[in-house]
């Protein structure tokens, strides 16, 4: 069994800031099967849910042509876009700084081999007990990926925290009954009051704060006695 408590990150907005290969290789996609190519805003809309919904959300196409799409950005982000992105202030001090007094895993949508690689190309790999992401099909759910973590790291619901910056982290931690924090540094939550639709323990606006919410609680205060 798990002896420390463990702490569960989203990645795209939460751990690392992925914008800018993620819109640079959506866009690219697009324009490539012959899509209109939307303005940069709703290029990043693509970022942190499921890719898959985004595009359908947007777009009038079937199935069959949603999940050619998707294949071909997976092929494509992965020679390179991937590695797209930018370190948040503070968040390697963060890890250090958590990994000393809990278990530390990823669960997030981008798939798996993806996230793997971008944490070691940032060499943050080493601070997670595990790092789980989706299939190569893109077909399993935030809950699906979150449970798969707490399983790798003999973990339940009660032992753990979700960390994240969009609903569909909130969602998912309600789901399956785990304590929340949000995050408004990302590409989801903007502000207090987006947050504060779901049940949370806080709601930070940068790794620092993060890192002081666990300094400075009762660890009993926080569920992580």
């Amino acid at each position: 069994m798990l002896k420390k408590k463990l702490i569960l990150f989203d990645l795209d907005g939460t751990l690392l800031n992925t914008g800018r290969g993620i819109v640079k290789c959506v866009a690219s996609t697009l324009e490539r099967m012959g899509f209109k190519v939307p303005d940069e805003k709703t290029c990043r809309s693509f970022v942190g849910p499921p890719l898959k919904r985004r595009f359908l959300e947007l777009y009038d196409a079937d199935e069959f042509t949603a999940d050619a799409v998707m294949k071909n950005f997976r092929e494509e982000y992965g020679k390179g876009d991937v590695f797209l992105a930018d370190r948040y202030d503070g968040m390697d001090e963060c890890l250090s700084f958590l990994r000393e007094r809990y278990t530390l895993a990823v669960a997030t949508y981008k798939r798996e081999d993806h996230a793997v690689q971008l944490l070691e190309k940032f060499e943050m790999s080493s601070f997670f007990h595990a790092i789980c992401g989706s299939d190569a099909a893109a077909t399993m759910t935030k809950n699906q990926i979150v449970e798969k973590a707490m399983a790798l790291c003999g973990s339940s619901p009660a032992n753990s925290i979700l960390i994240g910056d969009s609903s569909n982290d909130a969602e998912s931690a309600l789901h399956l009954g785990i304590p929340f924090i949000g995050v408004t540094y990302g590409y989801g939550f903007k502000s207090v009051a987006d947050v504060a639709h779901f049940p949370h323990l806080t709601c930070v606006e940068n790794p620092v704060q993060l890192k002081d919410f666990f300094a400075k609680k009762s660890l009993k205060n926080i569920l992580l006695s």
